[in-house]
């Protein structure tokens, strides 16, 4: 075995070194990429500051294939975008293909990446809403580029007159926003901003987004393009990985959410009992656990800081269950079983807070093709959905407790 790993390691290396045949050379003069900020697309644009971001990533991925060394050009996107032009750098990325575009710059056969386009106001601006109309008499403002076309366009097909603010770059835009110049801004799904005030109300437009090379580098082109085919072919998700990593997030809380808690003083917890760490009711009969931590984590990070919790114990799911679909409880914890029980219980789950592996624990390994019978804990129904989910025809042998189950099997 050592050997054939130390043989595995060899061919390891000698795959990932083959992958830079030229540019990783000495002598061979670095790519020169034209780098802005943009939120969550690219940031640190600034000698010694630290680079990050979907963009970056995606330069990082396809020097791998390419072997391509960087030297990072730093500006506004409108001064790169001419200096693209001019052949003062190879690459810039972020551009939505255009006809006035099309043979100025190269664009490789794939882009890296599609965007939304967001409309977000700030969030203690009652004047806006998720109505369009609102948007009537409003200065909205975006970034020079593609997106002052889709949003023209949005504001002609629903017959909205309002005024569009045009900037150079993202952090002019930031701060006309910031200091209320306008009254509403476009964000791209993956250059979003972080400020605080800022509420997501829709999204408008959406278009796709390449990495383009300089008119005079033809030969970086083909080279791209070539990489993103092998990077299609052996890392297929790595794109869609980047979107879920860097997409827009927005903390802040719809008109819906913000009325129910104005309504409201106590946020009432249900929780599952003997389900350490995640959920318990120590010897004083306090809540502990995960769930103690989480929930005021979650308001905290939501800015909701009026309501008091009150946690509810239970040592039966279907109880817990019960007394939320009656309205004596506003939130439950934990639940899962996937979409198909959850709408049988008449319940929505959020995002998953964790994820548990499972293990199937047998008497004897010869039986692991013949099962028929599972011992369940009734008091978790979470259990018993696995089960039923990847053993539909199981027979279910009920347990009061996981050591019940585990002895029922010995």
């Amino acid at each position: 075995m050592r050997k054939i790993t130390t043989f595995l390691s060899v061919v390891f290396l000698l795959l990932t070194t083959s992958m830079h045949p030229a540019y990783a050379e000495k002598g061979i003069p670095a790519v020169r990429v034209g780098y802005y900020e943009n939120g969550a697309f690219q940031s640190g644009a600034e000698p010694g500051a630290i680079r990050q971001g979907s963009a970056y990533e995606y330069y990082r991925k396809i020097s791998e294939y390419t072997g391509w060394q960087y030297e990072y050009v730093y500006g506004g996107f409108t001064d790169l975008y001419q200096m693209l032009l001019n052949g003062e750098i190879d690459l810039l990325a972020g551009l939505a293909k255009t006809e006035s575009r099309i043979g100025v710059i190269g664009y490789p056969e794939f882009p890296m990446g599609s965007e939304t386009y967001n409309m977000v106001k700030h969030s203690e601006d009652d004047r806006i809403t998720t109505s369009y109309d609102t948007l009537n008499g409003m200065r909205i403002g975006a970034l020079d580029s593609a997106i002052v076309q889709v949003l023209q366009k949005f504001l002609d097909e629903h017959r909205i007159a309002a005024e569009i603010a045009v900037f150079p770059d993202h952090q002019s835009l930031l701060d006309a926003f910031k200091w209320h110049r306008v009254d509403a801004m476009v964000s791209e799904s993956d250059g979003s901003s972080d400020q605080e005030d800022a509420t997501l109300l829709y999204a408008f437009g959406s278009s796709d987004y390449y990495l383009c090379v300089s008119p005079s580098r033809p030969d970086l082109l083909s080279e791209l393009s070539r990489a993103q085919e092998r990077m299609m072919a052996e890392e297929p998700n790595f794109v869609n990985s980047l979107k879920i990593k860097y997409d827009i997030v927005s903390p802040k809380l719809s008109d819906a959410e913000k009325k129910w808690v104005e309504n409201h003083i106590v946020l009432r917890v249900g929780y599952l009992n003997h389900y350490l760490p995640y959920s318990d009711t120590d010897e004083k009969g306090n809540c502990t656990g995960l769930v103690r931590s989480l929930v005021p984590m979650i308001l905290e990070e939501l800015g909701i800081l009026r309501l008091e919790v009150s946690y509810a114990g239970y040592d039966n799911y279907d109880e817990m269950i019960n007394d939320m679909n009656a309205g004596n409880i506003d939130l439950a914890f934990p639940v899962g079983g996937g979409l198909f029980f959850s709408e049988e219980n008449g319940i929505y789950q959020s995002n998953p807070v964790f994820s548990l592996s499972v293990d199937l624990v047998l008497n004897d390994d010869q039986l692991r093709h013949t099962l028929q019978t599972f011992a369940v804990n009734r008091n978790n129904r979470m259990q018993y959905y696995f089960t039923k989910t990847h053993f539909p025809d199981a027979m279910i042998f009920y347990c009061s407790s996981v050591e019940e189950c585990l002895t029922a099997v010995a």
